[in-house]
């Protein structure tokens, strides 16, 4: 079986399926595990500002989603040569990869007629299900399931304290949006009460101020696509800066990977325990970077 992945999240369920070895192509930001790095690139950003201010990148993905534009290209004769029998894909963020509509539309130009599988998960539990899906997609049911029945072990919900501490997990900073779909779930799942949209919701614009007004208890900075060194270049931006002093959360501000919460896969989970460890005060080794800020003794990476 020849398997195209798309979506990041995709990527690293068929590898955790032990799968790996069945993918031929992959878009341009799935980096995780580091051998994906090694296929074709099948899928990539139009524009690559990545290392532009978050204002700036921002305004250009309004300007295009306006548009009704895409953010990304296929590469048509690439995917031919490949010849898939699977392509994994979303329908979920425009922002993040293609949608499905644009993958089918792809493959008709290509003269390639791959079984397409979108996964749209909006809640954690919506994520262990597409670990089976994609298990069923790639004739490994069993596979699929053990996986999900572990991701779900781990990420039972803690019992919570009363009353619960409250906690803000932005997913980027300028502007600030607060996380949605599946981070309520991660912050329940390890004993908290989530700051911002009900879980299954999208990502919610709002200002520092008014994040500051809810009074959390806990502060997580995680923007979508950012490791914890480009996180932290951006919160030196003035506006930022100065939003965040605005803050006080009495268990402290962190950085975290953008793995932890942004992409629907198996690390996911990891993202519960960092949330656990985090509002416990515990050591812990973390599987992904994290830092705290403005840095200090408590300041950890993995």
């Amino acid at each position: 079986m020849r398997v195209v992945s798309v979506l990041p999240s995709a990527t690293e369920i068929v590898f955790a399926l032990g799968h790996g070895p069945q993918l031929v192509g992959r878009s341009a930001e799935c980096d995780f595990p580091p051998e994906a790095r090694a296929l074709p690139v099948v899928m990539a950003p139009k524009v690559f500002d990545a290392e532009r201010p978050s204002r700036e990148i921002d305004d250009r993905v309004q300007r295009v989603r306006s548009a009704r534009e895409s953010l990304y290209a296929l590469d048509i004769e690439l995917l031919r040569r490949l010849e898939p029998d699977v392509i994994l894909t979303q329908d979920l963020c425009g922002v993040c990869s293609v949608t499905d509509a644009e993958v089918a539309a792809a493959c008709a130009r290509a003269d390639v007629a791959p079984l397409v599988v979108s996964l749209t998960p909006r809640t954690l539990s919506g994520v262990w299900q597409s670990v089976e899906q994609v298990g069923r997609a790639l004739d490994d049911p069993a596979a699929g399931a053990s996986l999900a029945r572990s991701l779900r072990s781990r990420t039972a919900p803690l019992h919570r304290p009363t009353p619960a501490p409250r906690v803000a997990v932005v997913e980027w900073v300028d502007p600030p949006i607060l996380a949605g779909l599946w981070t309520p779930d991660i912050v329940r799942a390890a004993g908290g009460v989530s700051i911002g949209p009900r879980r299954g919701r999208p990502g919610e614009r709002t200002r520092w101020e008014a994040i500051a007004a809810e009074g959390p208890d806990l502060l997580v900075i995680s923007p979508c696509s950012f490791g914890v060194e480009r996180t932290v270049r951006e919160l030196s931006v003035p506006a930022v800066r100065d939003g965040l002093r605005a803050i006080s959360p009495r268990l402290g501000t962190f950085v975290a990977d953008e793995a932890y919460f942004s992409r629907p896969g198996p690390r996911l989970a990891d993202g519960v325990e960092l949330i656990r460890h985090l509002l416990a005060r515990e050591p812990w080794q973390p599987p992904m970077p994290y830092a705290a800020y403005p840095p200090s003794p408590l300041e950890a990476t993995a």
